[in-house]
């Protein structure tokens, strides 16, 4: 939609250029049309001219001393031999005649890539195409195939053929001409590129394609010019040159084809006309009423497309090429648009916002205008400007909202992060939240998704975004239908606290459900995930999240500066509760809380085993830690005998007994839950610390304790 209205605009720019003389840009008359028209046949009293009127024209234009002949038709098939060695030899004897091929033009490279009807049309082709220099990936490119041409015996008379072929931009208009295409392993020109280059005087082999960027000819150089010159003509990836129209239809100089073939007639008038076209790039077609070869232009619904050629000759001859800004470049000018609204927004009143912006937008508007007008750049429009009025429309709305609504605004978000008790609390007294804190037994609850990081390797920014956002939604509600207050987000992780702003005796019992609860939805998104095919990976369908649980006293409140501040949680709890979270992972399990919280919420409501006395990182008291399992009663018998076992192995450990203990972990192992990316399990742990403390036995006065070396 935004390529349709921007192309519009640049028909527009066209019409004012034209509409202004002295925008106009100048025409090289070298460039001039024979045209086959209405006065022409009236004049021969024939609609159809023979092979032989063609070739007497041939011959009175070569006698007029013209450049180039470039006819915009296609001979596809003989007529009658005497008219049709007619125009070979002429065509022969001139040397300088051009004549059309069509080919349908197709993108990629799986195409129906059709031969010509005969051998002798396919070696033609093949003998012919251009060994350009590429440099870069071609593929882009347009590939020519199902080609029609002229008989071989005239195309071998010929100086070369060029395709007709042209594609309208979406919308129907000739904007812009393909240059170059594929065709087989090599590459063909157009008509008009293949004349022009024979006329500067450029070889294919000094053809250089950048495909995307350029096409450079090298050494160009006009008749009676001294110095040859690169020429750069600008291309999109198809090879697409925009066509710098430089007027309408009448602008171009044309002649009656009556008029060169009756010359012979009159050696005087023959020698006028030489005066007249010396030296010219006479481009020969049919325009007469009834010619199917019409279509709009930026300055004429009805343009005989033959001019589409001399338009494009005349682009390259005088080099007044069109360039549209690249993507980086467009960014680069809409960034520095969103830099001037921010500005605007920010030291602007709403009074002279509005304003202001309409200036801005009246500016860039005058610049594309100028830039177009003065130096030939074709800037992107509509995008900027609809950003410029949404940008406008939503800071003049979000202002007048934010001045009307600031306090539902406020409760809104703030309502996000804090249940609504504390909303409930704060709200009748109609007084900000002060600095400050308050001491209490609470339980501290943090949550993290196993491996997260390797998530970024496989999704998208937005997939990622998408993906988080459906997890953090379904583990929030969770936490808030418990009355857990929600402390922050940190990525991925869950910070959490129960039993504050508003006391819960049950403090340690909500956060253990929850975490059931929360390892449960995970569950069911999984299979969610997995139902849902090819969308997501598997790293997708096989999240694991990791939770750290720890019960006693810490200080909850507003914690920060006057200006910011935060209802959040401190203390040792608090970080005892972190890195549970983070050393779960050591064990391979993911509930991962103290005999603190445990004894708190009711040891016999739960299914849960020992896991260690251990020295997290960053403490040198040692904490006992348990895995809560399930809800009471809602173990399997596999798991209730792997936990029995498990528990065996830890007294035959406590005891030191290496070898008896590590028999029972191996014994455990077996039954323990098997699913991918498990890192490890309790079991396997222990197994490894037998062998560890066989090696290096403990001192005598060990407690049982292991101490942790990473989080």
């Amino acid at each position: 939609m935004f390529e349709s209205w921007n192309a519009q605009t640049l028909d527009q720019l066209f019409v004012l250029r034209d509409a202004v003389v002295p925008l106009r840009p100048p025409y090289d008359d070298t460039l001039v049309q024979v045209d086959l028209d209405n006065s022409s046949i009236q004049r021969l009293e024939n609609f159809y001219m023979n092979r032989t009127q063609h070739a007497q024209v041939v011959r009175n234009l070569a006698a007029m001393r013209v450049a180039i002949q470039m006819y915009d038709f296609i001979f596809a098939a003989p007529s009658n031999a005497a008219d049709d060695q007619a125009l070979i030899d002429a065509t022969a004897a001139v040397g300088h005649v051009y004549y059309g091929l069509a080919l349908t033009l197709e993108h990629g490279d799986q195409t129906s890539h059709a031969q010509p009807a005969s051998a002798a049309y396919a070696s033609y082709l093949q003998r012919t195409t251009w060994p350009i220099v590429v440099q870069g990936d071609p593929r882009g490119l347009y590939r020519g195939t199902k080609p029609l041409l002229t008989f071989p015996a005239l195309t071998s008379a010929a100086r070369g053929i060029g395709y007709l072929s042209v594609k309208p931009d979406r919308d129907g208009v000739f904007r812009r001409l393909p240059l170059l295409v594929r065709y087989g392993d090599a590459f063909y020109p157009s008509f008009a590129f293949r004349g022009i280059c024979d006329y500067l005087h450029v070889p294919p082999e000094k053809i250089v394609v950048q495909p995307g960027t350029h096409i450079i000819l090298r050494d160009a150089q006009r008749p009676g010019a001294t110095t040859p010159r690169d020429i750069v003509i600008p291309i999109d990836h198809h090879g697409n040159m925009i066509i710098n129209y430089f007027g309408p239809w009448e602008r171009i100089k044309h002649y009656h084809f009556a008029d060169i073939l009756l010359a012979s007639n009159d050696r005087m008038a023959l020698e006028m006309w030489k005066e007249e076209l010396a030296g010219k790039i006479v481009l020969i077609a049919d325009v007469s009423t009834g010619s199917s070869d019409i279509g709009p232009i930026p300055l004429d619904a009805n343009f005989p497309l033959s001019g589409l050629h001399t338009n494009v000759m005349h682009t390259i001859l005088t080099e007044q090429f069109l360039r549209e800004l690249s993507t980086t470049e467009m960014l680069s000018i809409e960034v520095l648009l969103l830099v001037v609204v921010f500005v605007l927004s920010w030291w602007l009143s709403s009074l002279w916002f509005v304003p202001s912006m309409l200036a801005v937008v009246v500016g860039y508007g005058g610049f594309v205008a100028v830039g177009f007008l003065y130096s030939q750049v074709i800037s992107n429009l509509i995008r900027p400007l609809l950003m410029l009025t949404f940008a406008t429309i939503g800071t003049a709305v979000s202002r007048y909202m934010a001045e009307k609504k600031a306090r539902d605004f406020i409760r809104r978000v703030f309502g996000v992060y804090v249940p609504a008790e504390l909303l409930a609390q704060i709200e009748p007294e109609q007084v900000e939240p002060a600095l400050g804190g308050k001491a209490g037994v609470h339980t501290a609850y943090f949550t993290d998704i196993a491996s997260f990081s390797s998530f970024s390797e496989v999704l998208s920014a937005t997939a990622l975004v998408n993906l988080l956002l459906e997890y953090l939604t379904a583990m929030t509600d969770i936490l808030q239908a418990e009355k857990g207050t929600l402390d922050k987000y940190e990525g991925d992780a869950i910070v959490a606290f129960f039993g504050a702003p508003v006391p819960l005796e049950d403090h340690a019992a909500r956060a253990l459900r929850t975490a059931l609860k929360m390892q449960e939805e995970l569950a069911r998104l999984r299979e969610k995930w997995t139902s849902e095919g090819d969308k997501w990976p598997d790293l997708v369908k096989q999240m694991r999240m990791r939770i750290g649980i720890d019960s006693g006293e810490f200080v909850t409140g507003n914690m920060g500066s006057h200006q910011r501040m935060n209802y959040t949680m401190m203390g040792d709890v608090v970080n005892t509760a972190a890195r549970l979270e983070a050393s779960a992972k050591q064990y391979g399990i993911y509930i991962h809380c103290t005999t603190n919280t445990l004894e708190l919420a009711g040891a016999a409501a739960f299914e849960w085993r020992y896991i260690d006395r251990v020295k997290v990182v960053g403490k040198t008291a040692a904490v006992e830690t348990v895995e809560i399992m399930a809800y009471q009663g809602r173990l399997s018998a596999d798991q209730v005998q792997m936990r029995e076992i498990y528990h065996q192995g830890l007294a035959l450990y406590r005891q030191q007994h290496w070898d008896e203990a590590k028999a029972k972990f191996i014994e455990s192992d077996k039954l323990e839950e098997r699913f991918p990316h498990r890192p490890t399990t309790p079991s396997r742990v222990y197994v490894e610390r037998c062998d560890f403390f066989k090696a290096h036995p403990p001192d005598k006065d060990w407690d049982g304790s292991w101490t942790l070396t990473s989080k």
